[in-house]
């Protein structure tokens, strides 16, 4: 997979990974992450949730932009989803719910 032209995604996700980067950035770029898309983008959020091990509040808002993704692109990633549980599950689930219940019945994998 190729990275994508989006300047602006490429920035967020530097942002992300950036272990030096304060706390507030990061979840200020998270929380950005759902404007955007792509299979090279999704990919890296996927690497972002599994680092924080789907349980913080970054992963959390991920999570939650990964789904407004979905929603927006009116598709789930079906060989990610089984791996999301914890907070992120529910995020993702609360957010398909929502906007876009028909992608998900609602109930863990």
């Amino acid at each position: 997979m190729s990275q994508p032209d989006d300047v602006v995604a490429v920035q967020l996700l530097a942002i992300l990974n950036d272990a030096d980067a304060p706390e507030g950035d990061q979840l200020d770029a998270a929380m950005d992450l759902e404007d955007h898309s792509g299979a090279w983008f999704e990919q890296e959020i996927f690497k972002i949730l599994r680092r924080e091990q789907f349980e913080s509040v970054l992963a959390q808002l991920c999570a939650a932009a990964l789904a407004g993704i979905w929603a927006r692109e009116g598709r789930i990633d079906r060989d990610f989803f089984p791996e999301l549980h914890g907070q992120a599950l529910r995020e993702v689930l609360a957010v398909l719910g929502d906007r876009a219940p028909h992608l998900h019945d609602g109930s863990p994998t």
